[in-house]
């Protein structure tokens, strides 16, 4: 199967349209258009029909981006583990996480790491298509989400929820570490949206404590959830690292971690390492998330994972 017709198929996939997608890989209409066609032939079966303006997937085109996503990263992959074969050495590892994840931890490891270690680029994507991120460009993943079943993993611990308030609060001015859930409840809250894991997990704990907030407001941007707090505006929740002077408290939550750890009630997001099985690189792999791990181990605002041996 021919490897530049599987990156036009999921070119178009992605744009939705032949203008768009032909405008991405600098190629003219007509002839991406002519390579689809080739690969509906090679497969015979349509991958594609119009709609609209757009083109969209048939049941059989569905089915086969999975595939192709697949096959794709196998052909990367082998092209990688060759070149790493001719030099000795991996050039690079490319790794997929939430913005939150490489502003608040990840680009402070990679400053950690040296030039003897392979350059790790970050790629910014939504929990939602982390996994699928591992079928695309990336060698590993550092998630949020629950693990999925066919990956190998390290378990990061987790993230804390902080509520954010003015250098000037009552809460900063008492020197507090800790405030109950319940005490938020009474103030305006900026959280993320519902697409984020840690608004799942605050709301979650609200629900399980039959508690509601006066008023919730949704901001998706970290700093900006802290700067509202710091501006006196009401409680910033985020996982985010502090930047703009504003005063963290973790969040007792009343109930078992996020991450099922016993001992503990603080709010948090899990965090874990994940790539694909048979990587030519897993050895190496395995080795920076571990260093990540102790990393993350270090800093005062993580959450030590359980005490268990990878999987």
């Amino acid at each position: 199967m021919n490897y530049r017709r599987l990156l036009y198929f999921l070119a178009v996939v992605e744009a939705g349209t032949i203008t768009s997608a032909a405008a991405g890989l600098h190629v003219a209409q007509p002839g991406l258009s002519r390579q689809l066609k080739t690969l509906e032939r090679e497969m015979r079966m349509t991958l594609f029909e119009p709609h609209g303006n757009r083109l969209a997937l048939t049941p059989a085109g569905r089915a086969f981006v999975p595939l192709a996503r697949r096959l794709m990263a196998e052909t990367r992959t082998m092209e990688e583990a060759v070149e790493a074969l001719r030099s000795g050495r991996v050039s690079q590892l490319v790794v997929a996480a939430t913005p939150a994840s490489i502003r608040g931890f990840l680009a402070g490891f990679i400053a950690t790491t040296g030039p003897e270690d392979p350059p790790l680029l970050t790629r910014q994507a939504s929990h939602f298509r982390l996994d699928e991120e591992l079928l695309d460009e990336a060698d590993l993943i550092v998630s949020p989400a629950a693990k999925a079943a066919g990956f190998e993993t390290v378990d990061l611990g987790g993230m804390p929820l902080k509520a954010f308030v003015a250098p000037g609060h009552a809460w900063a001015r008492a020197g507090r570490t800790e405030v109950d859930l319940a005490e938020l409840c009474d103030s305006r809250i900026f959280a993320h949206s519902r697409s984020s894991v840690s608004r799942a997990v605050l709301e979650n704990a609200l629900g399980q404590r039959r508690l509601v907030p006066a008023r919730l407001t949704e901001c998706d941007d970290g700093p900006t959830v802290e700067a509202l707090a710091v501006a006196g505006h009401g409680i910033g929740v985020s996982t985010d690292l502090p930047r703009l002077g504003g005063y963290g408290l973790r969040i007792k939550g009343g109930g078992p971690s996020a991450s099922g750890a016993s001992g503990t009630d603080v709010l948090q997001v899990p965090l874990h390492v994940a790539w694909l099985p048979g990587h030519f690189a897993t050895d190496l792999i395995r080795s920076m998330a571990l260093r990540l791990r102790d990393y993350l181990a270090g800093q005062p605002d993580s959450l030590a994972p359980p005490e268990r041996p990878t999987s």
